[in-house]
């Protein structure tokens, strides 16, 4: 019973990795379209530096490496704050945000929008199914160690 478990954890935490490399690649898609010079440097290299988190973490997953949760947690969570800051809130440091509601809005689109929606959303899934999987796993081992070392078996 505990073996379906730990394959269904599995199987939520790879389809929430590839639903967020998906809407990572839709964003970064849409940034193309919208052009280089539409958003600051800051952001864009930002944006080149997560990316490289986000491949390391999904591959992670993919791989079925034992420690796939934790980066899967991190850079969950890490990725929906941050884009939420660049780009759902008003500017408040021009330099790091690339504001859809206030700043320049070059070349923002309904897409945009759509596309910056879809990555928080599967950033802040990919970060739950990796909790939901760390706590799968560790009421494994808290089963497996009371089976092991109890003093009645």
């Amino acid at each position: 019973m505990a073996n379906n478990r730990n394959q269904a954890s599995a199987q939520r935490l790879t389809t929430a990795a590839i639903a967020f490399a998906a809407g990572f690649a839709l964003h970064g898609i849409d940034h193309l379209r919208r052009g280089m010079a539409a958003s600051p440097t800051a952001v864009m290299v930002g944006g080149i530096v997560q990316g490289v988190f986000v491949v390391v973490a999904v591959l992670l997953v993919r791989r079925h490496h034992r420690r796939a949760p934790e980066p899967a947690v991190a850079v969950g969570f890490a990725s929906a704050a941050l884009f939420v800051y660049a780009h759902l809130l008003p500017t408040f440091l021009p330099e790091f945000q690339d504001s859809f509601i206030t700043g320049p809005r070059i070349n923002v689109t309904r897409f945009s929008w759509l596309t910056a929606v879809a990555e928080i959303g599967t950033a802040v899934i990919f970060g739950f199914a990796g909790l939901r999987s760390l706590r799968g796993r560790s009421q494994a081992g808290i089963r497996g160690s009371t089976e092991i070392h109890s003093p009645l078996t």
